[in-house]
């Protein structure tokens, strides 16, 4: 089977906020994940009512339990990012049988399974499957070199994630949550909850093997002998976490936990780097704004809270203006003086920074940056608001230049609008939206409402991926209250009235609906009712 080029897009929102910040005395969760919306990916949205539990949220397809949101206690997150949980051996291969390898001075067999994969308008494809006891050969071994490389991973052997899960729809409190994850089922994650107790909790949990000391864990290690062998798992006490920091809130943003909040305590020289696991510890554009958002009010009233769920200003907007500000007041080329490069810097310098439908500024900012990405230009130091060297200033321009150009040729014209090229919707129904898509990194456009497009062959984007599944929750203590979006509809069925009707009604006008979590509430508000007799 040929290896997909393209990884599938990834990326969530989280954050809580506790009742000490909060205008409605409880504490807020925000559970925003960013993935594709077909495929193996999609959750879709369901209530569920029994004597045991209430619940509310997003499920994958084809499992009755909660994935991301919340019961009538406990409310959840979860943004891709954890500890690191599996490694690679690399095994010393017998030169009379390959199929035999050492360990602690001995040969081992391994076991070998033909396996026949079915794929669909194809004919089947056969693979023969190597196992060890230290795990899978995950490629062809080097026969010339005697070796072979086996992954490693404790989730291979375990089955008890849907029994966590379980235990987690059903907790009563942060406590219980905790308890539940502490089963060390979950796939790597930073997990955000909260309950009507007040409590705000972080954990950055995985199932981490406990690795003998004087190795490389981040490089295959030697699979010949005992001595690399794990440990056990460890506890999940002893993975990064907080409860009620002082700071009265958190977020993650698929960022570093030294970066979760103001002065966070959670940083890696209090960990082992592989439980740690992070590379950096600087905020992306959506950590960096959920934190001005978050850390800019003490008390976030309703309304507050679900603007920042679906905010779409540029963090960066600022810096980028002053760039292109100095740079103009220092050109001596002329080039600004030309009128569709004045009237597009004009345009630019006057922006307030949001990705909205009718913003033409914001599809000047969008090219340019590519342009400058394209053209090798230092970003970051715009990002940063450092000022830029001669040489860079002109090429910030020529970048300007360039974008005007290529907006021209792609869509026939220059005054068009974001809504123009944004659209959200399927099935021949598409809708202008405000959002930004993931760009590639710093000195891209990317916005908390994470509305990634594909682009079409009329050069226009149609969404695809990104937030896909928002859930904001107030636990109050007399009773939880949430608001969802989802960016098509409820119903997979082209003919059904709710194919695409949240697109045209909730995400392209970013509003969230009431999910009418009291059962009395949702009675009053249901459109139609299936019985279903369990035989």
């Amino acid at each position: 089977l040929e290896r997909k080029k393209e990884a599938p897009p990834f990326g969530s929102n989280g954050w809580a906020v506790s009742p000490a910040r909060s205008a409605e005395g409880c504490a807020i969760l925000l559970t925003d994940p960013h993935l594709t919306w077909e495929g193996l990916a999609v959750f879709y949205e369901l209530r569920i009512h029994t004597q045991e539990v209430d619940l509310s949220g997003f499920a994958l397809v084809g499992s009755p339990l909660i994935a991301l949101g919340h019961n009538a206690h406990v409310a959840w997150a979860c943004t891709t990012g954890g500890p690191d949980t599996s490694d690679v051996y690399m095994l010393k291969l017998n030169p009379a049988n390959p199929m035999q390898y050492e360990y602690d001075g001995a040969w081992r067999t391994a076991e070998v399974e033909q396996i026949t994969i079915n794929v669909k308008g194809q004919d089947p494809v056969n693979r023969m499957i190597a196992f060890t006891h230290l795990g899978v050969v995950f490629e062809p071994p080097d026969l010339e070199k005697g070796i072979a490389y086996a992954a490693a991973s404790p989730y291979f052997e375990q089955t008890g994630l849907f029994e966590q899960m379980y235990r987690m729809n059903l907790a009563k409190n942060c406590d219980e949550f905790y308890a539940a994850l502490g089963m060390n089922q979950f796939m790597e994650q930073n997990v955000i909850f909260a309950d009507t107790e007040g409590n705000i909790q972080y954990v950055r949990v995985g199932a981490v093997p406990i690795r003998p000391e004087g190795y490389n864990w981040s490089a295959p290690v030697p699979g010949n002998t005992s001595a690399t062998a794990w440990k056990g798992i460890h506890d999940i006490a002893d993975l990064v976490q907080i409860k009620n920091p002082p700071q009265g809130y958190m977020q993650n943003c698929n960022i570093s936990p030294a970066v979760m909040m103001p002065d966070s305590p959670m940083t890696p020289d209090k960990y082992p780097d592989y439980i740690y696991n992070v590379r950096w510890d600087t905020q992306n554009m959506r950590s960096k704004r959920a934190l001005e958002l978050l850390g800019a009010h003490d008390k976030i009233t309703k309304e507050q809270a679900m603007a920042f769920a679906t905010d779409v200003h540029d963090v960066y907007a600022q810096a980028w203006q002053q760039a292109l500000r100095v740079a103009a007041d220092l050109d001596t080329t002329g080039k600004t003086q030309q009128p569709e490069m004045a009237g597009s810097i004009q345009s630019i310098l006057d922006w307030d920074g949001a990705y909205v439908k009718d913003s033409h500024a914001a599809v000047l900012v969008r090219f340019w940056r590519q342009a400058c990405r394209d053209n090798q230009l230092d970003t970051k130091t715009i990002d940063s608001g450092m000022p830029l060297d001669d040489a860079s200033q002109g090429k910030l321009l020529d970048a300007l230049m360039q974008a005007v150009e290529t907006i021209k040729s792609r869509y026939g014209r220059l005054d068009v609008t974001w809504g123009d090229v944004h659209r959200v919707g399927r099935g021949g129904k598409y809708f202008p939206v405000d959002g930004a898509d993931y760009g590639g990194g710093v000195g891209a456009w990317e916005t908390l409402f994470d509305v990634r497009g594909k682009e079409q062959d009329d050069k226009t984007y149609v969404a695809e991926s990104g937030s896909m599944a928002v859930q904001l929750i107030f636990l109050k203590k007399d009773g939880v209250e949430s608001y969802t979006c989802t960016p098509w509809g409820q119903s997979a069925d082209p003919n059904s009235l709710h194919y695409v009707d949240q697109a045209e009604q909730l995400y392209a006008m970013r509003t969230l609906k009431p999910t009418w979590f009291n059962k009395d509430d949702l009675l009053q508000n249901v459109e139609t009712k299936r019985v279903l007799t369990v035989p």
